[in-house]
């Protein structure tokens, strides 16, 4: 069991950093990616997640200190989370195919051509992934109770708002009128219940 939990905190502290760092280079530099086209841009994409979880797995022992020990009611709540996040992902997988999932569209719209996805999950809120990422996070960290996995799921709320902030005017630009309706209607993150459906920001 120790050896699990160490595991899960150590793909932690590595993978979120570097999964972070994709999508910031991806939707930051995407006049960029867009020139070099597909293959280019996800070569140099993966190489530079791959060198900073590798960065990150040099320091493992830094990073990670000490663990809280062996919690079973955390660990309860972990695991509860984890099969929402699941169910959750299953769900999202119906409606969003993995090279959307992988910026694909964002890099080459007339080579990947995507519709926008109003459906499912997605008529609840407009970024259901994040939301579903976060829900898993949390329960491994739970599961790992390391420190510093805490931290990783923690940081991870940041990351949605810096995310959302360079994606959504985006998604503006390719989707126009389309995608300014679907903003007013459904919230960012959070279910709108019925009587604030009048107003959607979060």
């Amino acid at each position: 069991m120790e050896n699990f939990r160490y595991l899960v905190a150590l793909l932690l502290v590595t993978l979120v950093p570097a999964t972070f760092f994709y999508w910031l280079l991806l939707h930051a530099l995407l006049p960029v990616w867009r020139r070099l086209g597909i293959s280019a841009s996800q070569y140099l994409l993966w190489a530079a997640v791959t060198a900073m979880a590798l960065l990150l797995f040099a320091c493992r022992d830094e990073l990670l200190g000490n663990a809280y020990g062996f919690q079973p009611l955390l660990a309860a709540v972990g695991i509860v989370l984890l099969a929402g996040a699941i169910v959750f992902r299953l769900q999202i997988e119906r409606h969003l195919p993995w090279r959307v999932q992988l910026g694909l569209p964002e890099i080459d719209p007339s080579g990947h051509p995507q519709r926008l996805v109003t459906d499912g999950p997605y008529a609840h809120t407009r970024h259901p992934r994040y939301v579903q990422v976060l829900l898993a996070l949390a329960g491994w960290a739970l599961l790992a109770n390391y420190p510093a996995g805490y931290l990783a799921a923690l940081l991870w709320i940041p990351f949605l708002f810096v995310i959302v902030r360079l994606e959504e005017p985006e998604l503006r630009r390719r989707f126009g009128m389309e995608y300014a309706d679907y903003e007013h209607r459904v919230a960012r993150f959070w279910p709108q219940t019925p009587a604030s459906n009048h107003r959607v920001k979060a």
